[in-house]
């Protein structure tokens, strides 16, 4: 999940598709050091990157199951949201050296592009019910095979699901199935892409702000 952000630069009426080349300029013309710019740069992009995480721990901040939509995940154990809140990185010290990083820990990637899961060794993937599941929509057990008492049997509408009989009562803990589709609802690509324009703008304006307040000490 990366995007590459260009810079470009108009001086002199000239086009400069490089922005490094065109700070050179501008602070030759300037008789200013624009390795400054290196800073400027940094931060911005870390301010970016931030603002993209916040949005996305906003949009999938609400709780199971309800803020499972189209384009939302619920919250559950809040895992998620926290691995990308805390990957927001930016290095280097020069201006062509920087970076800036934002990514996701497993099962972000799958979020983000969707999937089709099939099983590895199993025949079946065992697919949680509610009653499986904590308030939270996390997992009571680790696996199907932690439950006692448990059998499996087709429903009238054709699944193959895993109950559990306790007392008289009969619970349907897992619904089996031979592959799962998820769709691409993280949106932190798209989340990036809307953004850049602004950030393009506002970090050209605050590097050359930045250099001209420089020259003119």
């Amino acid at each position: 999940m990366g995007t590459e952000i260009r810079f470009a630069l108009d001086f002199r009426n000239k086009r400069f598709n490089d922005a490094s080349k065109g700070l050179a300029a501008l602070a030759k013309e300037l008789n200013a050091d624009w390795d400054g710019a290196a800073k400027v740069l940094s931060k911005e992009l870390q301010s970016f990157l931030n603002s993209v995480a916040e949005a996305l721990a906003k949009r999938h901040g609400n709780a199971w199951p309800g803020g499972t939509g189209e384009k939302t995940l619920s919250r559950r154990s809040g895992k998620l949201v926290a691995s990308i809140l805390s990957s927001v990185t930016v290095t280097g010290t020069h201006y062509d050296e920087i970076k800036g990083y934002i990514g996701a820990a497993f099962p972000g990637p799958v979020h983000e592009y969707g999937a089709t899961i099939r099983p590895k060794t199993a025949k079946f993937l065992t697919v949680p019910l509610p009653a499986a599941l904590n308030p939270n929509g996390t997992p009571k057990k680790k696996s199907a095979r932690e439950w006692q008492n448990t059998f499996v049997a087709r429903t009238k509408a054709g699944n193959l699901v895993i109950f559990q009989k306790t007392g008289t009562q009969i619970i349907p803990l897992y619904v089996l199935r031979t592959m799962v589709k998820i769709k691409p609802r993280l949106g932190m690509q798209e989340t990036i892409s809307a953004g850049l324009p602004y950030f393009v703008d506002r970090a050209a304006d605050q590097i050359v702000r930045a250099m001209l307040a420089g020259a003119s000490k």
